[in-house]
This record gives structure tokens, sequence and C-alpha cells, in this order.
């Protein structure tokens, strides 16, 4: 149940973080950090490409639902991402609902992931 449960979370977040602010409104904390990391690439370019690939991750989570280790990139992001966002762009660590808060839950999310699906290879495999 916490295997499924965690996956489906990580997966409805990757797609939404990849549809609502990127590719349907345009968030412009989205863009801030777009502009940020990828300074090379136009705003709207760097956006849709940004989302599509959170869209693609989520599907292939979902798809390759019991790939432990296609859950990794989402232990790995989290970390990366409010790291160099904590030294890039410090300020938006002072809103509600930023960086930390969201990539911890994340991360949190994607452990449990990954280790039940190591429980449960162990139960299998007795």
């Amino acid at each position: 149940m916490s295997y499924a449960l965690s996956r489906i979370s990580i997966i409805v977040i990757f797609f939404y973080h990849g549809l609502v602010p990127k590719i349907l409104f345009g968030n412009a904390q989205e863009i801030m950090m777009n502009n940020e990391f990828m300074p090379f690439l136009s705003e709207q370019v760097a956006l849709y490409t940004s989302g599509i690939l959170e869209i693609l991750y989520a599907l292939l989570l979902l798809v390759f639902f019991n790939n432990k280790w296609l859950v990794v990139p989402a232990i790995v992001f989290p970390i990366v991402a409010t790291v160099a966002l904590f030294f890039a762009l410090p300020e938006l660590f002072h809103n509600a609902f930023n960086p930390f808060s969201t990539n911890l839950s994340l991360l949190v999310l994607a452990l449990i992931n990954f280790k039940a699906f190591s429980e449960k290879e162990k139960i299998s495999n007795n």
C-alpha cells in the first residue's frame, strides 16, 4: 500500500508541476527559476521544455510502475534543486510554499517509495 500510494503521489506531483505552473499558466516563479538555470532558452521554450520533461517523467513512472530505479531521479532532483535554488535564488525560500517545503515532501515520498519497493521485493523473494 505504501509503495502504490507514494508512487502515485510522486506521479501526480511531477505531472501537476509540469502542466499547471509551467505549460498552462507560465508561473512567474517558474520563469524566474528557468531564467536562472536555463538562460540560453527563451522563457516560453524553457517553460514548455521543463514542463514536458516533468510530464514525461510522470508518465514513465506510471508506465514502469514497478521499476524501483526509475524513482532515483525523484530522490536526487529535490536535493540538487533545493541546494542550487538556495544559493541562486534565496528569496524564494521566504514564501509560504517554497522550494524547501515542496522538495522535502517530494524527497520523503521518493525515499518511502524506494524503501517500500525493497520491502516488497524481500516479501516476494521469500
